[in-house]
């Protein structure tokens, strides 16, 4: 299996298990990814803020949720067991497969889930997909969207700036990467008239010797970048005997613009709409954040 299977998922083997008797849950991990046969890939597959492998995060939620409707019981630190409600719960079940319905009929679950509630300004995603994740699922996949909605809010307000604004956020976006050193006069805008298809130039040393050459071009979602712009802009490299160039851009590229960004003499790095967006974030041009929030967990080490 090439994919870490939904959280639910877990619950089953990990009662399985724990049915041998006390089981650290730490060592459940490996055990159950074996039974779901996940590759080497899947065993690689983080949660979304790369904190922590996916498999480990949903095995050390099940033995929690388990443990809250009473099914599991924990014995020392890090070690459960069935208990005896799990005993009687698993000689009941007529499937291999335990859900959250399932849980559900526990008091001590519903009262679990209740004491996790809390108001919500709005749902971020539909109900059915929710026993799919983990809470740490949930929280990545919020941030994700509040990041995809800022992605198109910075697209959208590049579309609508004048075009000199454009190339000057790029200059902006590398210098806030590292070109240019400490020098903050290295980046510069050369777009206008007679600029020979250079949008702007950044001098990697106090002399100019070494140059990263720049082209910002603002299109529209639906216009892609062709493969003529990018020979026109290696063309302008060679006026400059430039040996590297940054091409920008708020659409895409086509593939035949991507292909011959790979064949020309130069080094031509091409970045589209998403990917300048998520660098700006990344890098704080044109965004702050508005608040941070800290999410502890638990110390596993500490308490065994």
């Amino acid at each position: 299996m090439d994919k870490c299977p939904p959280f639910e998922a877990f619950f089953y083997p990990l009662m399985k298990i724990a049915l041998e008797g006390e089981v650290q849950v730490r060592t459940c991990t490996e055990r159950i990814a074996d039974i779901f046969n996940l590759s080497a890939m899947a065993r690689l597959e983080t949660v979304s803020s790369g904190s922590k492998l996916r498999y480990v995060d949903r095995t050390q939620w099940a033995a929690t949720y388990l443990r809250q409707a009473g099914l599991l019981t924990s014995t020392r630190r890090g070690y459960v067991k069935v208990s005896d409600a799990g005993v009687k719960f698993l000689g009941t079940l007529k499937k291999q497969t335990i859900t959250h319905e399932d849980l559900n009929q526990f008091a001590e679950f519903r009262a679990f889930k209740a004491r996790k509630k809390s108001p919500k300004p709005r749902q971020t995603m539909s109900d059915d997909k929710l026993p799919t994740l983990t809470p740490t699922d949930q929280i990545s996949d919020a941030l994700e969207e509040i990041e995809a909605e800022l992605v198109q809010d910075i697209l959208d307000r590049l579309m609508a700036a004048h075009p000199s604004f454009f190339e000057k956020a790029v200059i902006d976006l590398l210098m806030a990467m590292g070109y240019g050193g400490q020098n903050k006069d290295a980046g510069r805008v050369t777009g206008q008239s007679g600029d020979n298809g250079i949008d702007g130039v950044i001098d990697q040393d106090q002399l100019g010797l070494d140059r990263v050459y720049v082209q910002a071009k603002r299109y529209a979602p639906e216009n892609s970048v062709s493969a003529e712009a990018v020979r026109a802009f290696t063309g302008a490299l060679s006026m400059h005997q430039a040996s590297k160039g940054l091409f920008f851009t708020t659409s895409s590229f086509t593939k035949s613009a991507k292909d011959t960004a790979e064949r020309v003499g130069q080094r031509v790095v091409l970045v589209d709409g998403d990917r300048l967006a998520r660098l700006m974030i990344g890098y704080g041009v044109g965004c702050s954040a508005r608040r941070t929030l800290s999410i502890m967990q638990i110390d596993r080490d500490y308490f065994e």
